[in-house]
């Protein structure tokens, strides 16, 4: 199956390698994967996310990850943070509109 719009962020917290994919097109079909070293922990299929809850997560991955949670946001492109036990690990820096956005969602 073709993933139009297919973009990848990758980072990595104590040895672990994190990996996270969203895919769209026009039809509003939207697919989001998150993996640690290489494994598929959580999926989402969700045109609209809830962009006060994790999109994607994983709790109890192994002993350095307790939790990972994975928010979405962005006006005219998908941006993310990625949370590994509490703390910021990745973060997309949000432009004026999608602050501006963000404000009246919340």
């Amino acid at each position: 199956m073709s993933k139009p719009n297919l973009q990848r962020w990758e980072t990595s917290f104590q040895d672990n390698k994190i990996s996270v994919t969203n895919w769209w097109n026009w039809s509003l079909q939207v697919s989001a994967d998150l993996y640690i070293n290489g494994e598929l922990v959580d999926s989402s299929d969700g045109a609209f996310p809830d962009i006060n809850k994790p999109l994607l997560k994983a709790y109890e991955y192994n002993e350095t990850i307790e939790s990972l949670e994975v928010f979405i946001a962005g006006t005219f492109s998908v941006k993310i943070s990625i949370m590994v036990n509490g703390e910021n690990i990745h973060q997309d820096s949000l432009n004026f509109l999608d602050r501006l956005i963000l404000r009246f969602l919340n």
